[in-house]
């Protein structure tokens, strides 16, 4: 579930059904997935691009307008925004100028956080990659562990500056109760537990009923029947989706299955060659070379291949 609620990947409504292609079977087979996530988010090279977009600031600003927009954002908007200022006033040699006429408007934490960006940015890019998060199994201790670990860098303003994230974690823990559910109970449960995080849809990337469809479906329990499954998705797709995009999330469910079902049936076949290989080796071909029997290997694993995806 983790994985699913931090990362928020969105879904793509394509009809489109791309084919089964070796690479896709081969790297299939051999794909592992890791049940770690990193609660992190890299805001690197997207924050170094947003600063360079921008136009340049004026050699004096408005300081108080400008610490009045300052405060008001939160998350990754007030990442951008400290990116913006730094990148600007350096490339202009006045950031002494720019923060004195910010000194006087700012609250003071405001103020030192501003000021002192730059190294704080690049001692918590230091600390984000030895946070040990992998030791802590329990997932309300990951998540405290992550925020003690932002709030020891960035102080009282980090629940500003790390609004989106937090709100990530927070409705994770959340989310755990549906494990504990019936099946019946899950799309009102979901219903309530969306609502509780009206204000916090755009964080959670939840804004869409699409978004909101694909949120409710990584939460689903992997204790759930498949007759349960079936059941409240369709019900779901009635709430969430049209006519359209439930066609195409038919239509992408199939496309995996006979995904999933090429792969199987590669595995088997393969297996069984390597089998009859194996055997052969053993018995009337045990007196080839190395490099014989080597070229021969790969001349029947090279044939298998080109048959089976014919």
């Amino acid at each position: 579930m983790l994985i699913a609620l931090v990362g928020m990947i969105s879904y793509s409504w394509s009809s489109k059904t791309p084919e089964t292609s070796t690479a896709l079977v081969e790297q299939e087979a051999v794909a592992q997935q890791s049940d770690d996530y990193p609660l992190i988010e890299n805001h690197e090279t997207e924050r170094q691009q947003d600063a360079l977009r921008q136009p340049n600031l004026p050699v004096t600003i408005d300081g108080k307008a400008y610490a009045e927009q300052l405060v008001s954002l939160e998350g990754k908007s007030l990442f951008s925004e400290f990116d913006q200022f730094w990148a600007q006033c350096e490339q202009t040699n006045n950031c002494k100028v720019q923060l004195s006429q910010l000194e006087s408007e700012l609250p003071k934490e405001w103020f030192e956080l501003l000021s002192n960006y730059p190294a704080l940015y690049s001692e918590w890019k230091t600390m984000e990659s030895t946070i040990p998060l992998d030791s802590v199994d329990n997932l309300e201790a990951r998540v405290a562990l992550f925020k003690q670990s932002a709030q020891q860098i960035w102080g009282e303003l980090a629940h500003q500056l790390f609004s989106d994230q937090f709100a990530h974690l927070d409705f994770t823990l959340s989310a755990k109760a549906v494990n504990s559910i019936e099946a019946n109970e899950f799309t009102l449960h979901y219903q309530k537990l969306l609502s509780q995080w009206q204000s916090k849809a755009e964080a959670l990337n939840v804004e869409t009923k699409a978004q909101q469809y694909e949120l409710a479906m990584s939460l689903l329990p992997s204790n759930f029947s498949p007759t349960e499954l079936a059941s409240i998705k369709a019900e779901l797709q009635e709430i969430y989706l049209n006519e359209s995009q439930a066609s195409n999330i038919v239509a992408r469910e199939q496309q995996v299955a006979k995904q999933q079902q090429t792969v199987a049936t590669y595995h088997e076949q393969f297996a069984q060659l390597k089998s009859s290989l194996d055997v052969l080796r053993s018995t009337s071909h045990r007196d080839w070379s190395t490099q014989e029997w080597d070229t021969y290997y790969q001349q029947q694993v090279s044939g298998f291949r080109e048959t089976f995806f014919k």
